[in-house]
């Protein structure tokens, strides 16, 4: 018997419904993502909606390498 979603790709892990986000092995899905800090939505109002994605990326790149420049400093 067949199954009628033969051919529809599905997630190896589904998020559960009350996590809005999701880490994998590679990679880091986010299902539903509100951000309520005025700075950061200044930040991206300034930009490209086009854009908004690849700042926000960015945006997250550069404060963890901030993020961990500053535990290390502490370490020390």
């Amino acid at each position: 018997m067949e199954s009628p979603d033969k051919g529809e790709e599905l997630d190896p892990i589904a998020a559960p419904a009350d996590k809005p986000s999701q880490v994998l092995d590679d990679v880091m899905k986010i299902h539903e993502l509100r951000i309520e800090r005025p700075a950061i939505i200044a930040y991206l109002q300034a930009i490209a909606p086009e854009k908004h994605e690849i700042a926000l990326m960015h945006a997250l790149e550069v404060g963890i390498i901030e993020l961990q420049a500053r535990r290390e400093r502490f370490r020390h």
